[in-house]
Order: structure tokens, then C-alpha cells, then sequence
């Protein structure tokens, strides 16, 4: 008795003509959506990188130099608000430190002794644009 060996079946011969089999519209409607979102991200990843550039760029640019000239306004504010000075000798008239005025000040008004009016006065209602006050049109009429 012969044993049976399954042979190998031939392979099929290729038939001459266009590929049979279809693509995967799935493989392909996925792989268009992360090529999109891909896409979508570099694109505000980008923008983003720009902003943030930007801004760093305009502070070193713009907003950290000072200008010598500012500096100099500066230092000048800060001598006269900090310092004693005449304003006019003849009248006796000086100008002092903001912070010993503020002391003077306060010193007044725990004493009750202000040479100016501090009572406080009801705010006037603005009238509107273009119409007298009520007083006035009031005489108006008389």
C-alpha cells in the first residue's frame, strides 16, 4: 500500500488583466482623519510658538528698556517729592517732603485745626447735554 502524501497545490497562475481586490475604505476615511487632526494641531502648535514669541520678543524690545531720558524724569520727580527746597525765600514760601507734609497734615486734622474746608458735600447730580438746570429754568419762567 502506497501512503498518501498530499501534494502541494500548485499556486494559481495570475490572470492577465487589473488587480481584483478592493481597497479598505475604512484604512483609508482613518488614516485622511489623523493626517486632518495632525495637521490641525501642527498648525495651532505653530501658532501658539508665534504668540508666545512674540510676546517675549515685544517685552525685550518695548517694554523692559527704559530710557535714559525716563530715567532721568524719574530720579528728578523723586529729588523734588523727597526734598526740602525754597519756592521763594522773599515770601518764605518751602517746599517740603511728602512725607513730612502728610505728617503736618494728619497732625492738623487730629487737632480740628485745618485752614481749609474738609466737610464733605453731596456730589450735584449731572444734569444731561443741552438742558439748563432746574433753578435756572425755573426763573426763566417767572
Amino acid at each position: 500500500m502506497m501512503t498518501e502524501h498530499a501534494q502541494p497545490a500548485a499556486a494559481p497562475e495570475p490572470k492577465p488583466g487589473y488587480e481584483r481586490s478592493d481597497i479598505n475604505p475604512r484604512l483609508i476615511g482613518a488614516l485622511f482623519a489623523i493626517i486632518v487632526v495632525a495637521i490641525v494641531v501642527a498648525v495651532l502648535a505653530v501658532e501658539r510658538y508665534f504668540a508666545v514669541v512674540y510676546e517675549q520678543q515685544l517685552y525685550i524690545k518695548v517694554l523692559s528698556p527704559v530710557a535714559s531720558d525716563l530715567k532721568q524724569l524719574r530720579a528728578r520727580e523723586d529729588a523734588r517729592l523727597h526734598s526740602y527746597a525754597y519756592i521763594d525765600r522773599k515770601k518764605g514760601l518751602v517746599r517740603l517732603p511728602i512725607e513730612r507734609a502728610m505728617e503736618l497734615l494728619a497732625a492738623e486734622y487730629a487737632a480740628g485745626n485745618l485752614k481749609y474746608p474738609a466737610k464733605p458735600y453731596p456730589v450735584k447730580p449731572v444734569e444731561p447735554a443741552g438742558q439748563a438746570p432746574a433753578e435756572e429754568g425755573a426763573n426763566a419762567a417767572q
